[in-house]
């Protein structure tokens, strides 16, 4: 029989191999963690019993609060796995409650937080169970999910009333619509949301509200309310808008010192539809130089000689594109390398078609609570995202 090796000799692999001495050291491991997590938390249930009642097995004390009553056997989830028949005492009138494990919890808190942050980062629900899993040896129903979910109600309150800085140069404002349903039917609602660009080039959504409609009212409301949260606009220098009435409206009554930047992609939309197929593409084509034009004075030539050339044959077009152009070149006074990115509201209708991937696989939400701790989560992963990554085009000032 050969003699065993020396350690010197030993190379990585015959070392792991002893040390591991079965085919899945890594599942042994996590059992033997398990079990040694059940037998600390039991004891520190005993311990907790006896401060709590103030009195021993089979002691005496005058003053005690209450008697033992057996156990109950528990089944917990936690990192490590899943705990099976977990002994948690009982006292016979309900004194006893452990401050570690809380009643009917069978969740351990970092778990809830992993099914918490899987619904934040897009998982849906009915998945969340199939992602967790594997991580924790144990399903999660889509029912769970939903319960934990609505522990987000006390973020989302929090989001809605945290103080806002007035450090902010350019926002940019618009709605994407949900369906949730009503007592008698199915209601269209719109979430407004407020993005916003700081001195130093960081982006965060700051606020959403949602709203019957997007009328002045509704606006009003929204933006007094940021108003009031500490966002007085001292350092504004554009509103960026898809030039709907009802927020121009608002925005004359609380921002009205503000230069507004009405979304030129919006306006081509209107354009096209008042114009005749034979002509559309000549006439946007002229029409696109002038916000493509490299200043200001030569942008207000291109235009006037469009207007001139197009108002004989689409007068309409040229009465549309009139009432908004100065509003329509207002990005042009800003430096260079910001003009692109504030030209249109491109920026929050990328958060939008996140926000619709996250919501359209629902098709309609039960209630206003559920509809805002979905638009939350996906704001939260957002701004988590852009959170330490200023945009580029702030690295120059101004």
């Amino acid at each position: 029989m050969p003699e065993p090796k020396a350690l010197t000799e030993l190379s990585l692999a015959d070392l792991w191999t002893e040390v591991k001495g079965s085919s899945d050291p890594w599942g042994d491991l996590q059992e033997g963690l398990v079990e040694t997590m059940k037998k600390v938390l039991e004891a520190t249930f005993e311990e907790e019993m006896l401060e709590q009642l103030g009195v021993g097995w089979y002691g005496r004390n005058p003053d005690r609060v209450d008697y033992r009553n057996g156990y109950r056997q528990r089944c917990l989830v936690t990192r490590l796995g899943v705990i099976k028949n977990l002994r948690v005492p009982r006292s016979r009138d309900g004194a006893y409650q452990s401050q570690i494990l809380p009643q009917y919890a069978r969740y351990e808190g970092s778990v809830e937080g992993l099914i918490r942050d899987a619904f934040v980062a897009g998982v849906s629900t009915r998945r969340v169970g199939e992602v967790i899993e594997p991580m924790v040896g144990a399903g999660v129903s889509a029912g769970t999910v939903s319960r934990i979910a609505k522990t987000l109600d006390a973020a989302v309150r929090e989001f809605h009333q945290r103080p806002l800085k007035d450090d902010v140069v350019y926002l940019y404002l618009d709605g994407v619509y949900h369906k949730l349903k009503g007592v008698a039917a199915v209601e269209r609602k719109v979430m407004l949301m407020i993005y916003a660009v700081r001195e130093t080039g960081e982006r965060e959504l700051i606020a959403f509200r949602l709203a019957s409609s997007e009328s002045e009212e509704e606006w009003e409301g929204f933006l007094n309310e940021v108003y009031r949260r500490g966002l007085e606009g001292r350092k504004l220098r554009l509103i960026i808008t898809d030039g709907g009435s009802g927020l121009h409206g608002a925005l004359a009554t609380v921002y009205g010192h503000v230069p507004r930047q009405r979304c030129w992609v919006h306006k081509l939309r209107n354009v096209v539809a008042k114009l005749p197929a034979g002509h559309r593409g000549e006439c946007l084509k002229e029409l696109r130089q002038v916000y493509l034009a490299e200043t200001m004075r030569q942008a207000r030539k291109f235009y006037r000689a469009w207007a001139k050339k197009w108002q004989p044959l689409v007068p309409k077009v040229v009465e549309c594109m009139g009432k908004d152009i100065d509003d329509l070149l207002n990005f042009m006074r800003e430096p260079e390398e910001r003009a692109r990115m504030l030209r249109t509201t491109n920026v929050i209708e990328r958060v939008f078609r996140e926000v619709r991937r996250r919501t359209n696989p629902m098709s309609c939400f039960n209630d206003s609570a559920s509809c805002e701790r979905i638009v939350y989560s996906v704001v939260s992963y957002q701004n988590s995202r852009w959170k330490d990554h200023p945009l580029p085009q702030f690295t120059h000032k101004y």
